[in-house]
């Protein structure tokens, strides 16, 4: 026995010298192995929730006195900040509308009609327990009525009703409460839940419109769904329910409040980068997850980055790296408009929105969002390679159990969990700050955990954390900065090599997506439409592929000779595309016999598209980073749900950030289908037409005839 528990006890000393230096030679990113295993081994998931549970221990209440200040948030991190060695730090206030603030708000009932007698009198909610069960812009007033079950409060749920006051239960929120109130009712209570099925009982964040000219206050609440349909229930039974709203709430000056930060670069170059969080997202409002992980966890990667960097572990970085912790898009743009300096030489922004989540409680992916094919830019790959890189370090692979049954390389927190790291690279979506920092024209990409269960609900709260997600983010994080911040020509060289290596595989997915349009053909001239959408997607990821080499030359010492550097990459992905073309008329061919049709390899422009080809979109008034924005105003808009003021149309909804930007690049409407289709999924030229045509009448854009191209002159001999 004692000779098999010291074999044992040598077996386990194997296993662990193999384990630390597990790392595979196919485990490649941007930079070393030695630098990413330094990287590893500094990065901490603990001290990023440290610094959550700084920020936002509990959803509270904010005191209206911290107006008159520095607001909580922006004093932890600022006090991190310094602790940490960071330079330049700064919190600024920019203006902005007035704040609504309670500092008093309960929800009382009483119930009388009960089984046997009596009543019940309870306090439902207080503000200090549930700060988001008060509906935003609720005035200060003490109001009571008796309750009604008004159903979803439909216009057709109050016909014909006297509401005079009367506070209505309604199961649809608290949105459509002003017909109510016209009625005479001095109140609602809303119930409804993002997530019905799988944590129903939240309540989300909830906006509470007054009624206009009302001589008296109105109140608005929202209730956990269980509560609601309690309440719903007894009136069903025939109690009478009375309700009490108290509420005292102030309106305070409005103020955009951000932290700015640095990491000075080393003086050989004007260039300088970014990374963002959003630190709010309104006052009220305080997510564990969103932002405050982002601006936690950004924190971490700084700390950490200085250390290695003050160790000699990570190299010095030649551009200065700016850290903005703002008010999501708003602030961001605000600071951005202050400092149009730093516009003009930030060359790349990675912005971390949602962060630490346990991915398996969620059943979320850690997600990285590109920018969209309108911005093609170098600044996704190093992303995708850094979390590739991550993902599969710390996947188990069967074919190197001779190292050990375990993770090639053990990356977890002392309190994390053990679970897996899903990834996912997927196309741009808006609704954060990276969209501000493209409107700006600086390239961002952004890194999010989604789904989100407890998403802008009262459930979002530090407990759902998780410090091993954290640790992997903030991995990923650094390595990415780092790339950034480094600069010089082999770093430059070696961004753009792995871009071309990444779109070749994004072009071989666009054949994959053209192939696959003339397999699902079922007639021939299914099959011949099919054909037009294979090219069309080969040959608009062609076209992103060469923008995202051109995007590359910003990285280099010598950036305007970069471009002649790069020309021949660019040609050579002329040739990938041609060739993919090749094997795509192959499978034309091959489906053209199987439908019993002869292919048209070249086909002709039908009338519409030769009527759309010879239309271009103009943007009214003139167009900006934003794209056609319709007035929206710079930097303002949400790029993933729409912009302002545009007439949504008949394009499917993840199609229209991309076209609000299309409108503003004077392109022909024919143009601007078939970019859709390449980025997208095929969309009718009658759709997107029809989309226009609305604009137009809607003042938006102008459709005006493509000037003829003058002939050619010919040279004298």
């Amino acid at each position: 026995m004692r000779f098999r528990v010291r074999a044992a006890g040598a077996a386990a000393v194997c296993m662990l010298a193999a384990l630390m230096t597990a790392q595979e030679p196919e485990d490649r990113t941007l930079l070393s192995s030695e630098q990413m295993r330094a990287i590893i081994n500094e990065a901490s998931g603990e001290r990023a929730m440290h610094h959550v549970l700084e920020l936002v221990p509990y959803q509270r209440v904010r005191p209206v006195t911290e107006y008159q200040g520095n607001l909580r948030e922006s004093e932890v991190m600022a006090r991190f900040a310094k602790e940490y060695g960071y330079s330049n730090i700064r919190i600024e206030t920019f203006p902005a509308t007035p704040i609504w603030q309670p500092s008093v708000g309960e929800l009382w009932m009483t119930a009388t009609g009960l089984a046997g007698g009596g009543t019940d009198t309870r306090k439902l909610y207080d503000i200090h327990d549930i700060p988001l069960a008060l509906g935003e812009g609720t005035p200060t007033g003490d109001v009571a009525g008796d309750l009604i079950d008004a159903g979803a409060c439909r216009s057709q749920d109050f016909a014909g009703q006297d509401l005079t006051g009367k506070v209505v239960l309604c199961s649809n929120g608290t949105t459509t409460f002003a017909q109510a109130a016209q009625q005479g009712a001095v109140g609602v209570l809303g119930y409804t839940s993002l997530r019905p099925t799988e944590y129903p009982n939240q309540i989300p964040e909830t906006t509470f419109t007054p009624p206009t000219g009302a001589a008296s206050p109105a109140f608005g609440w929202a209730l956990e769904p269980n509560v609601g349909r309690d309440l719903k229930l007894r009136l069903g039974r025939g109690q009478k329910i009375a309700i009490r709203s108290l509420v005292n709430a102030e309106t305070v000056p409005g103020k955009l409040e951000t932290v700015h930060a640095e990491i000075p670069g080393d003086g050989s170059t004007t260039q300088e980068v970014g990374i963002s969080g959003h630190l709010y997202e309104g006052y009220i409002k305080q997510g564990a997850n969103d932002d405050n992980s982002g601006c936690a966890l950004t924190l971490e990667i700084g700390r950490a980055y200085l250390k290695l960097v003050r160790e000699g572990k990570l190299p010095k970085p030649k551009r200065t790296i700016n850290f903005l912790w703002a008010s999501e898009i708003s602030g961001t743009n605000a600071w951005l408009n202050a400092h149009p300096e730093k516009e003009k030489v930030l060359v790349g922004d990675l912005n971390f929105d949602m962060e630490g989540i346990r991915l398996t409680a969620s059943r979320s992916y850690w997600i990285m969002q590109r920018t969209p094919d309108t911005f093609p830019s170098y600044i996704n790959d190093i992303g995708q390679s850094m979390m590739e890189y991550v993902s599969e370090l710390t996947r188990e692979r069967v074919r190197f159990r001779a190292n050990g049954y375990a993770p090639s390389v053990n990356i977890t927190s002392p309190s994390g969990s053990t679970d897996a790291f899903y990834i996912k690279i997927d196309k741009h979506y808006g609704s954060s700050d990276h969209v501000t920092y493209m409107q700006h024209g600086v390239p961002a990409v952004m890194f999010i955990t989604w789904p989100d269960m407890w998403y802008h609900s009262s459930g979002d709260t530090p407990d759902k954390q998780d410090s091993t997600q954290y640790k992997r983010a903030a991995i990923v994080g650094t390595g990415a900065l780092t790339v950034l911040a480094t600069g010089g020509d082999e770093m430059a060289a070696r961004v753009t090599t792995e871009n071309l290596g990444r779109g070749t595989e994004r072009m071989g997915d666009s054949e994959r997506k053209a192939v696959n349009y003339l397999a699902d053909a079922a007639s021939a001239d299914a099959l011949h439409a099919a054909w037009k959408n294979a090219r069309v997607s080969i040959r608009h990821q062609a076209e992103v592929e060469k923008g995202v080499i051109r995007s590359s030359a910003v990285l280099y010492p010598d950036a305007a000779g970069a471009p002649g550097r790069l020309a021949p990459i660019e040609t050579a992905i002329d040739r990938t595309a041609a060739a993919l073309l090749d094997e795509a008329r192959a499978a034309y061919a091959l489906h053209a016999q199987r439908l019993n049709t002869q292919p048209i390899y070249d086909p002709a422009l039908t009338h519409d598209e030769q009527q759309a080809a010879a239309l271009v979109v103009e943007c009214v008034p003139p167009p900006t980073f934003a794209g056609c924005a319709g007035g929206a105003g710079r930097g303002g808009g949400r790029g993933g749900r729409g912009a302002a003021g545009l007439t949504p149309g008949s394009l499917p909804q993840h199609m229209n950030a991309e076209l609000t930007i299309l409108l503003g690049k004077k392109k022909t409407a024919l143009e601007i289908r078939d970019f859709l289709s390449g980025e997208f999924e095929p969309v009718p030229l009658a759709e997107v037409m029809t989309t226009l045509r609305a604009r137009e009448s809607a003042g938006q854009v102008r459709l005006v005839p493509k000037p003829v191209e003058a002939p050619a002159r010919k040279k004298k001999a």
